[in-house]
Order: C-alpha cells, then sequence, then structure tokens
C-alpha cells in the first residue's frame, strides 16, 4: 500500500456506495451497439450514443471499413509523418470540399485534434478566451499550452453571455486573441451563439475555432453544423470535428486555411506522436460522409424524432433547461434523484439514459441526458416517455396522475413491441428474464390473496 492507494479511497468509496444500491450506471457491459442493446440477459433501449445518424450500423459502412482492413490491416504501424495513406489524403481532401475549406487534416481522436490545434497555436503572447461550459478536451488543450507558455492568458466568459465575451476581448492583455466556443454544447443540449460571437469576433481582432463534434452531421439545413445552421459557415477560421457522432466511428480532424493545416502537421504533438488513423476508419468515414451528403431522409428522420421526444417530455413538464434538437437534458437539480431516477429506468423500464452530476455538472443542475438519433423508432419513443412518465410520477418528479398523450392502443402497441424486440435483441436469455419476473410477481400477489386457491 502506498499514498497511491490513499488516493483512490475517497472516489472508489462511492462507486462502492453506488454497486451495492445498483445505481451505477457506467460500464456496464454490452453486447451490440444502437438504438437497443443488450447487457446480460437483458434489453435495453439506449439514449446514451452519439450515433446520431446511426450510420454505425450502416452495412456500407461498415463494408468499407472490412474494405480498410483488407487492403491495410489493422493498423499504420506508426505516426502520419511516415505512416499516410491515399487514402487519408482523399479523406482530407473530401472533408475540406465539403466545409468550404483549402484543407484539412484527420486526427485518431476528436479529443486528440482540439488539443493538438490548441498546443500548436498557443503560446505566451495569445489571449484565449473560453466560455465556462468548455468541453474537457478544451481544457486539456489550454492546459498543455500554459505548461509550456505560462504567460498565455486565459479568460472566460459566462456560458453565451455576449457582453462577458465583448468584455474579454477588450481588455486582453495580449493583441493576439483566440477564441474557442462549441457549436452545439452536449451536455446542455443548446447552442453557442456561433453568428453573433462571428461578428464580435470580426469586431474585436480575434480569431475563432469552434468545435462542432455534435452538429457536423446533424444541424443545418445539409448537414454541415451550426455554422451552416446560423449562415456563418465559411468564418469561422478553424474548424473541429469527430467522427465518433453522426458519422458512427472514431477519430477526429481540423479544417482550416492551407497554410494553418501544414503548420499543424509539423506543430501538433497528438498528431505527430500518435499513431495514425486506422484505415478501416478512414473508409467508413468516406462511406459515412457519402451517405451524409447524398440522404438527407437520415438528417430529416434524426430532427423528426427529435421534436417528437422533446414534445412528448414538455407535454410531461419535465424541465429541459435552454435545450432544442436531438441532445435533450432531462434537469432533476438533486443527485440522489438523479442517480434514483437512471436506476429505476434500466432495472424497471429497460432504458439506459445517462445521469449527470457532480462534478460533471455544477452542482444544483444535475440530470439525465437522453440523446435521441435516427435510429430510434417512434414506438421506442413512445415506450420511453411512458415509462419516464410513470417513473417521474413514482419519484414525485411529477405531479400525480400524469399521463402522457398516447392513446391506450398506442401504449399497448409499445408495450408489447419493446417486449418483442427485446426478445429479438437478447434471445432465450430475455425471455428466462421475463418469465422469472412474471413468476416472482404472481407469488407476491398470490401470497398476499387471502383467497389463494387449494
Amino acid at each position: 500500500m502506498s499514498w497511491l492507494n490513499d488516493k483512490t479511497k475517497d472516489l472508489l468509496s462511492r462507486v462502492d456506495e453506488l454497486n451495492r444500491s445498483k445505481a451505477n450506471p457506467f460500464f456496464r457491459p454490452m453486447e451490440n451497439v444502437g438504438a437497443r442493446v443488450k447487457v446480460g440477459s437483458g434489453s435495453y433501449v439506449n439514449f446514451t450514443s452519439n450515433d446520431y445518424l446511426g450510420l454505425s450500423r450502416d452495412p456500407r459502412v461498415m463494408k468499407a471499413g472490412i474494405r480498410g482492413i483488407v487492403q491495410y490491416g489493422t493498423g499504420l504501424g506508426s505516426a502520419r509523418p511516415q505512416a499516410t495513406s491515399i487514402r487519408h489524403d482523399e479523406l482530407e481532401a473530401r472533408l475540406a470540399r465539403w466545409l468550404g475549406y483549402e484543407a484539412c487534416v484527420t486526427f485518431t481522436t476528436g479529443y486528440q485534434s482540439i488539443v493538438g490545434t490548441l498546443s500548436a497555436f498557443l503560446d505566451d503572447d495569445v489571449t484565449l478566451v473560453l466560455d465556462r461550459l468548455s468541453h474537457a478536451s478544451i481544457m486539456e488543450g489550454m492546459l498543455l499550452a500554459k505548461g509550456e507558455h505560462p504567460e498565455l492568458e486565459v479568460r472566460y466568459f459566462k456560458h453565451n453571455n455576449m457582453t462577458q465575451l465583448r468584455r474579454c476581448l477588450e481588455t486582453a492583455e495580449h493583441g493576439k486573441k483566440m477564441v474557442v466556443v462549441e457549436g452545439y454544447y452536449s451536455v446542455d443540449g443548446d447552442l453557442g451563439k456561433i453568428d453573433e460571437i462571428v461578428a464580435l469576433c470580426r469586431e474585436l481582432g480575434a480569431v475563432l475555432v469552434v468545435d462542432d463534434a455534435h452538429g457536423l452531421g446533424a444541424l443545418g439545413p445539409t448537414g454541415r453544423g451550426v455554422g451552416e445552421l446560423f449562415g456563418v459557415k465559411d468564418q469561422i477560421d478553424i474548424l473541429i470535428g469527430t467522427f465518433s457522432k453522426s458519422f458512427g466511428g472514431i477519430g477526429g480532424f481540423v479544417c482550416a486555411s492551407r497554410d494553418l493545416i501544414d503548420y499543424m502537421k509539423l506543430k501538433a504533438r497528438s498528431f505527430m506522436f500518435s499513431a495514425t488513423l486506422p484505415v478501416a476508419q478512414v473508409e467508413a468515414a468516406m462511406a459515412a460522409l457519402e451517405i451524409i451528403e447524398t440522404e438527407p431522409h437520415h438528417l430529416r428522420r434524426l430532427r423528426d424524432n427529435g421534436e417528437f421526444f422533446r414534445a412528448g417530455l414538455k407535454d410531461l413538464g419535465f424541465d429541459l433547461g435552454d435545450s432544442l434538437g436531438h441532445i435533450t437534458p432531462i434537469f432533476l437539480r438533486d443527485e440522489v434523484l438523479t442517480l434514483k431516477f437512471g436506476a429505476y429506468l434500466f432495472h424497471g423500464g429497460e432504458i439506459m439514459m445517462m445521469p449527470f452530476i457532480s462534478p460533471g455538472v455544477p452542482p444544483g443542475s444535475e440530470r439525465l441526458r437522453c440523446n435521441i438519433t435516427a435510429a430510434h423508432t417512434k414506438v421506442e419513443m413512445t415506450y420511453a416517455l411512458e415509462a419516464l412518465a410513470k417513473i417521474g410520477e413514482m419519484l414525485e418528479v411529477l405531479p400525480a396522475g400524469t399521463k402522457t398523450k398516447a392513446g391506450n392502443l398506442e401504449r399497448g402497441i409499445a408495450f408489447a413491441t419493446h417486449k418483442l424486440r427485446g426478445l429479438k435483441n437478447a434471445g432465450l436469455p430475455f425471455l428466462w428474464k421475463e418469465v422469472s419476473e412474471a413468476s416472482k410477481k404472481a407469488s407476491a400477489w398470490l401470497g398476499g390473496n387471502n383467497h389463494t386457491p387449494r
């Protein structure tokens, strides 16, 4: 035992408590991916995935990944400076063309793309301005740069507060200014005010970096993200995206002018010293991009699903904050209640929905995060709304008697379909689990009945 073990005690004791109460929502081992997943003997409607267009299970995307393995193997064995395939170059050219930039560079993860971008351009002569709700990867890139360049000035503005952003830029210590924001905030589900931020950056001489991981492929008339949605797509200096959301894979990318991209290829440590993105993922990303460009019905379905589910949540009276679109937080604003609600959904409702508690979110803003995808069916969402209504009433989050707008027939179809799809997804273990639970309920009822048959 050492101080290393001592350091683990507080956190792991909290985890042990969650495990004992069956409320730990993390590291549940799934046997498949998608809108419905098998965990153990159960089958669950999954609202934790960022696979917004459902492309991770598209046969064309999977076949493209297989082609990449057949031609290049499972990995290229080194970092990009000495392990670049022609397919990497083609993907980068296609992404740049699709998004309207001169050039693009791909990274092995989206996290690395952000860290690499910031560490490559920040130094002692720069003032960096961040939204207070910045993603951990943005903070990591800032900390890495700050460690090497202690004179780097870092300033923060309250989330989406343009008055504070203006003040930060006007009073910056350095003449070189960079603003880094997200396009679509993945925990709160609201949009960055990109049009107003662009205007301020242009007025006050700052460059703008936008991490649009959750928006590219899912927002804008053609899926080109938050810049397209606000009509400022060509005014973002550096655009960062990922393949792990709407593209259904893994990896990240950065789009900018050719000079900036060429510079990053020689300066971004997370690019220079990390193994190359496997060609299987490159091929899968190109297949996904082709689908996003040519088949707009996936995007329409995502939007329709998001509108349907959000309307159902609002009808029930849940607090959705300022969110919009397909990322929907259900604010419960209490840690124990949030964990309990998530556990009831999983164990009783056969639904996976991720609780967010401190330190992931500030105390008093605890919530369940619900991600809608194009792969969810109306029946699955109807079933989930029924479960949310029932558990919300039971936990006194919703008033007694709260009901969805679904009719009895819709409820019956949703429940029956959920069980049938559960059997198809999880097989005989699911059937045995259902029979066992039904037997327990019957025994409990019979045990409490004074007129039990002899």
